[in-house]
């Protein structure tokens, strides 16, 4: 079976970082574990980040090989690169199934119309969408991001409409193409985690909880800073550790200032990931307080380390189960937070409890090996004929 992935809306990398997001590192492990079954996989994308040898059936084809960094020229050369390049490779290989790799909610879509109307055609690593805020996309760009909404949505609904399976990454996001496509056509799959990269470790013997996400405002994260106080009465010895970078840095900075709590505060920035995987074991509590996103990589992460997560009740932390692997608390609540953060703290045992929990759910719900089998188990079916 010979898959074709394009257009070539991802970079994939083999270097996991939270610098550019998570995306590029789970589309690599994806499709790596899918290269063990006996297929081939012809793969168009607008970056490539790879250190490792590849399997000779994971052929990858980097369509913005430039010194230019400029995002919409990169972004445009990939989409004009992909439907040349697909086009000879239609006309060469023998493509058993033709694949979208992360399809963005109402203005992605794929140019190849003939083809996918021709070909079984399969949408995958679909998220729920989620606004961006003014310190993550300026208001010109805004401004023309909306106009182009209205014009790109009609050729978004074509390409659901010749979508034979779409895969979401959880049944928030399967609710909502449900609206636009027939319910029978989507199957839930999520991401998976790195199991051998992350793995399972006891509670340190301290009070650190620990953040990973970019410094924006979206990730509220200025409730853990406003939390800290009420934390360190009971917990003097508490720290909050940050890794990531982003606009909203020296603005904690500022707020930790003002609250007198500057030294229990550290901003880690960007990390390596051996670094991110110590920050993790280092622990004690993960939180993340993000009030929408298309999903939450980090605490599946830290759920692999063993730790008790703390996030928001939104429906980006599917993988979360609330009061056994961690807590789902409201959005913009500061004494819950430091409530529940107090709580684990203040238990040892529930803490160790959810992270073996959160542990467990992750090797039986997670393991890359796992999801890249269900995604076979699609292209095959599609293949076939069925849906």
């Amino acid at each position: 079976m010979k898959i074709l992935i394009t257009p070539a809306t991802l970079e994939i990398s083999d270097n996991h970082s939270y610098s550019k997001g998570a995306i590029a590192n789970i589309a690599y492990n994806l499709l790596r574990s899918l290269s063990k079954y006996e297929i081939e996989l012809y793969v168009l994308s607008k970056g490539l980040d790879i250190t490792r040898n590849l399997p000779n059936n994971l052929k990858l084809f980097n369509l913005t090989n430039s010194r230019i960094k400029n995002s919409h020229y990169i972004h445009t050369k990939a989409f004009f690169c992909s439907i040349k390049l697909s086009k000879a490779i239609l006309k060469t290989q023998n493509i058993s199934v033709i694949s979208q790799m992360y399809l963005p909610y109402g203005v992605g879509f794929n140019p190849l119309f003939k083809a996918i109307r021709d070909y079984p055609f399969v949408i995958g690593m679909c998220e729920l969408p989620h606004p961006l805020l003014d310190d993550e996309i300026d208001k010109t760009k805004k401004y023309i991001a909306n106009i182009g909404k209205k014009f790109l949505f009609s050729l978004f609904r074509k390409t659901l409409d010749y979508c034979d399976m779409l895969i979401a990454v959880n049944e928030a996001t399967k609710d909502l193409y449900s609206n636009l496509m027939p319910r029978k056509k989507i199957k839930v799959i999520p991401y998976g985690v790195d199991l051998e990269r992350f793995k399972y470790s006891p509670l340190p013997f301290n009070h650190d909880i620990l953040a990973v996400s970019r410094l924006i405002k979206r990730r509220n994260l200025n409730y853990l800073v406003e939390a800290m106080p009420l934390i360190l009465k009971e917990y003097p010895d508490a720290k909050l550790h940050f890794v990531g970078s982003g606009p909203r840095k020296e603005i904690l900075q500022r707020k930790a200032k003002e609250l007198g709590i500057s030294s229990k505060v550290i901003f880690h920035g960007n990390v390596s990931a051996s670094e991110l995987v110590n920050l993790y074991r280092d622990c004690y509590i993960f939180c993340h307080l993000s009030f929408a996103d298309g999903w939450n990589q980090p605490a599946l992460e830290a759920m692999a380390s063993g730790r008790p997560v703390v996030c928001t009740d939104a429906p980006h932390n599917s993988m979360v189960v609330n009061n056994k692997t961690g807590f789902l608390i409201p959005y913009g609540d500061v004494n819950e937070l430091a409530e529940k953060i107090m709580k684990l703290f203040s238990d040892r045992g529930m803490g160790e409890k959810m992270g073996i929990e959160g542990r467990r759910k992750v090797e039986e719900e997670y393991d890359w090996n796992m999801i890249a089998e269900k995604y076979y188990k699609v292209y095959k079916k599609v293949s076939e004929g069925g849906s």
